[in-house]
């Protein structure tokens, strides 16, 4: 009996011109990403600017005026680009969602309200929720009063409606932004008077929250990045780890405090160093204070179509909208031509199946020995052999859906440890597990890694900087 040979006989050249056909339709859309992003949310537009992936240098030099002992240097190298909100999302945004959906914030369903302005300060009241913040405000007023469950429910119907995975940003990705190339303490020069420019603060703001987009913008075009309300970020709290790191995130609250979420950008209660490009702040997720508020961070293309709801539509400059299918008809076109559609679709497809045979995984696959995942919420628990801790996890795991990557250090725990994704995962996989000073090491060579991945390249070419000054403690909430 002849030996069996492959079931797929399809040769190398063959499949390499396939999957040219096949990418070239998304490298040549990705090569050139629209400037700006308008989603219609039903009787209110939500706005989005496209800011590009770079490296920045993130935290505060030690003689910089308001510095806080949290703001330790660090290069950070983000991989990706991502659309930001132009805006802090505005209580006519939040009205369609409300509207739309039924949600209540956790201050309407609390038996205390939230913390709402009585002409002194903040004090909780059943009366005091993002409807009622203790000032009027009007549809292009910032959303205060909502908690970090309440920005997390509307990226979420967000993401439902558009088909575009949207989120909060990292708190690297909201340092970036805020940026926008500067290294000043904001981002119109260093002076406290350089803060009257962009932002609204207690020195010049009065008794609650102004209209978004009245002060000047960055250079990315950007608006309220400085003041008004704070601003909910993915992160949980704690010390910056020391050396580069690529696309950071803190997905697990560090032990000795009580977990908090951070929050950035300074707010109308807060003195103007407060709204310092590296001034951090963080409370409790639950907290629900009358200068929070939230912006969001949405994926650069859309992962499925929204069933019965409009799309993010792009936006060209110096115009409306751009037709939603232009880019991908020129490229369609371009990448089929030379071929017969009927074949390369049918080449296509076949390469698809053998391709997702080739990559498929079971759920909670792909770690090494001892190292196993157990999803739970919104999160997944983690436990590691001990000749593991204090080194770096990088994984990866789907989340409604949509792909998510993250490092977090792997910490030892009686009961194991959560880790933080924001929704329920599944398919956790382990990418690499490395010494926490991975991010300075010389990139390894290839190699074959557990269960049948290959390690990934995450090494950041930053030059190295300065050891972190010791951390000391966390700043107060209120």
């Amino acid at each position: 009996m002849r030996p069996r040979r492959d079931r797929h006989p399809i040769s190398g050249s063959l499949a390499l011109a396939t999957a040219v056909v096949l990418l070239a339709p998304a490298a040549a859309q990705a090569a050139d990403p629209p400037p700006a992003l308008a989603v219609d949310l039903g009787g209110a537009q939500l706005d989005l600017v496209l800011v590009k992936a770079g490296r920045f240098r993130q935290g505060s030099p030690p003689a910089e005026a308001g510095r806080g002992d949290d703001e330790a240097i660090r290069e950070v190298t983000l991989s990706r680009d991502f659309y930001l909100g132009r805006f802090p999302v505005t209580v006519g945004q939040f009205k369609r969602f409300v509207e739309q959906t039924g949600y209540r914030t956790e201050a309407e369903v609390g038996t205390s309200g939230g913390f709402g302005f009585d002409g002194k300060g903040l004090s909780q009241r059943k009366e005091f929720t993002w409807r009622t913040p203790g000032f009027p405000q009007t549809d292009q007023h910032p959303v205060a009063l909502v908690t970090f469950k309440d920005a997390g429910e509307f990226t979420r119907w967000l993401t439902q409606r558009t088909g575009r995975a949207f989120d909060l940003p990292t708190e690297a990705q909201w340092e970036y932004a805020h940026r926008a190339g500067t290294q000043t303490r904001f981002y119109a020069g260093n002076d406290d008077g350089a803060a009257a420019s962009i932002g609204w603060f207690k020195g010049n703001a009065g008794s609650g929250t102004k209209p978004v987009g009245q002060k000047q913008p960055n250079a990315f075009g950007l608006h309220d990045m400085s003041g008004n309300v704070y601003e909910w970020c993915r992160d949980w709290y704690g010390p910056y780890a020391p050396g580069p790191a690529v696309d950071p995130e803190q997905t697990a609250a560090p032990g000795g405090d009580k977990p908090r979420r951070v929050l950035r950008g300074g707010s109308w209660l807060k003195d103007a160093k407060h709204l310092r490009a590296a001034a951090r702040y963080r409370n409790d997720p639950g907290s629900r204070n009358a200068d929070n508020g939230f912006r969001v961070v949405a994926a650069l293309e859309a992962s499925a179509p929204a069933a019965g709801a409009p799309s993010a539509a792009p936006l060209s400059a110096g115009s409306t909208r751009a037709p939603r299918s232009s880019s991908w008809s020129t490229a369609a076109t371009v990448a089929f031509v030379g071929g017969g559609l009927v074949l390369a679709s049918a080449v296509v497809g076949l390469v698809g199946v053998l391709v997702h045979r080739a990559s498929r995984r079971k759920p909670m696959a792909g770690a090494p020995p001892g190292v196993t995942f157990r999803p739970q919420g919104d999160g997944f628990w983690l436990n590691a052999p001990p000749h593991l801790h204090g080194s770096v996890l990088h994984y990866r795991c789907f989340v409604n859906g949509v792909m998510r990557r993250a490092s977090v250090p792997i910490e030892p725990s009686p009961r194991g440890q959560f880790v933080y994704t924001g929704g329920v995962p599944s398919a956790v996989e382990v990418e690499q597990i490395g010494a926490a000073a991975w991010a300075a090491a010389p990139p390894p060579a290839p190699r074959a890694a557990w269960g049948g991945h290959r390690s990934r390249d995450r090494i950041s070419s930053a030059p190295d900087v300065a050891a972190a000054a010791p951390f000391r403690g966390y700043p107060s909430a209120y």
